[in-house]
């Protein structure tokens, strides 16, 4: 009888052992998560990042770098041409053919506390 309520005993220490260790996981995974949503935060909210990316060297593009950045932005709203870009079932070929060539100039328009509201391809001409 003894050696059943040690071993009673015992589960329940190991329990409340466990759920604590779980606990300070949990608040350690919030902790971290709240540190890199602050620093990515201040990242994007930089304009010095975007203003890098800008000037960047636009004969060095692919194709699919392009079609990568404006799908990874697919949050902003795109305008080519006075036109929204649909979100889906559109042919991006020649608008990558035209921006990697160097005829349209991208352009951020910001909010007041300088977040992206919209990406703007303006054509520059042949």
């Amino acid at each position: 009888m003894q050696n059943t309520v040690t071993n009673v005993i015992e589960l329940l220490i190991g329990a409340i052992l466990m759920g604590l260790g779980l606990l300070y996981l949990a608040s350690q995974y919030r902790a971290l998560s709240y540190l890199t949503d602050l620093i990515s935060q201040d990242t994007y909210e930089d304009r010095n990042v975007l203003q890098q990316f800008n000037e960047i060297n636009i004969d060095r593009i692919s194709d699919d770098e392009i079609y990568a950045a404006i799908m990874g932005c697919r949050e902003y709203p795109i305008m080519i041409d006075d036109n929204l870009i649909p979100l889906n079932e559109h042919d991006y070929d020649l608008y990558f053919t035209y921006v990697r060539d160097g005829y349209y100039k991208k352009e951020y328009q910001y909010e007041a506390n300088k977040r992206i509201v919209l990406i703007l391809y303006s054509y520059n001409g042949i």
